[in-house]
């Protein structure tokens, strides 16, 4: 693995990830932005125009169906936006793997567009594969299928980075290979999900939220999504909260919410490259693994065979 070569350890795999991405954040944070902010400024577009304007359009429209068309023309625009940034942050999920290993051969991370066509000349292929996943993933996050599904998932987490660096298997043969690398090698998968989980995602919103709360921007940037958050109608619920003692909802803690989750969705896209990383140089570590393991049950099959012969012929 050239000068980035590390042994199959975790903690070796987080540093050199780290390094790695430290050495080209500028490069990783600018290719981030539009598929991470593309997203949410798509739909805040679609519910400033919807929501603002449905009112005129609904007193001047000659229909309800008129009515809706137009509204759903208001939603054009920032849905357009939305599916542009969530196609290209789809895209990065493989092509920063791609970015990766040419990090491990130059140092270097450069032409963003020969990466991305690693999934957009398979198009075909990777929708059918997201699809896979998709459906995978709500199978796994059903209450049924949740312990299971988790213990699965760690085997195919892997799937990503085997669809970038092996093009000539198909879809079910990504998840065979990942479950194939990850095997015997679970516990330590799930503790590398783990600790990237809680440092690039967890702690790092944790510490934004702490420096937003002490220069009093919270509550300052929270309340420009009231103009989604008054327009709910919360009575009812609060009606049946008050009813069982529970704390009522106000559009204030709606908006605070929606503040809370934008910042974990853009801490978790903006810090995709780390995990991307750190799971390519797993995944070229293990690959290496299984292949001297493979070798290894090869040449000693051969040696078997070829004592067999000679005592057949003794």
């Amino acid at each position: 693995m050239s000068k980035y070569e590390v042994k199959n350890n975790i903690f070796l795999i987080l540093f050199e990830g780290i390094k790695i991405y430290f050495s080209n954040i500028d490069k990783f944070f600018l290719y981030m932005l539009f598929p991470v902010f593309g997203q949410i400024i798509g739909i805040i577009l679609s519910f400033v125009l919807t929501l603002g304007l449905a009112d005129k359009v609904i007193a001047k429209a000659n229909s309800m169906t008129s009515a809706l068309l137009m509204i759903l023309l208001l939603a054009l625009p920032g849905l357009l936006i939305f599916v542009k940034a969530f196609w290209d942050y789809m895209v990065a999920y493989v092509a920063l793997n791609s970015m990766t290993e040419g990090a491990i051969s130059t140092g270097k991370v450069y032409d963003f567009q020969s990466h991305n066509e690693v999934a957009t000349r398979r198009t075909f292929q990777y929708v059918i594969f997201l699809l896979a996943v998709g459906i995978l993933s709500s199978i796994a996050s059903s209450i049924f299928f949740i312990i299971p599904g988790i213990i699965l998932w760690i085997y195919f987490i892997l799937v990503f980075q085997v669809f970038t660096f092996e093009p000539e298997l198909s879809v079910p043969d990504y998840f065979k290979r990942s479950f194939l690398l990850v095997k015997g090698k679970w516990l330590s998968t799930f503790f590398l999900m783990a600790i990237l989980v809680f440092f690039t995602i967890f702690i790092i919103t944790e510490g934004v939220t702490v420096v937003f709360d002490y220069l009093s921007l919270t509550d300052k940037v929270a309340s420009l999504f009231n103009f989604v958050t008054y327009k709910i109608p919360l009575d009812l619920c609060n009606q049946m909260l008050t009813y069982w003692h529970l704390p009522i909802i106000t559009p204030d803690y709606i908006s605070k919410t929606i503040f809370y989750c934008i910042l974990s969705f853009v801490v978790m896209g903006l810090t995709l490259p780390i995990r991307s990383i750190c799971w390519t140089l797993w995944y070229k570590n293990l690959e290496n693994s299984y292949n001297i393991a493979n070798s290894k049950s090869t040449r000693s099959s051969a040696k078997s065979k070829k004592s067999r012969n000679d005592d057949k012929d003794i």
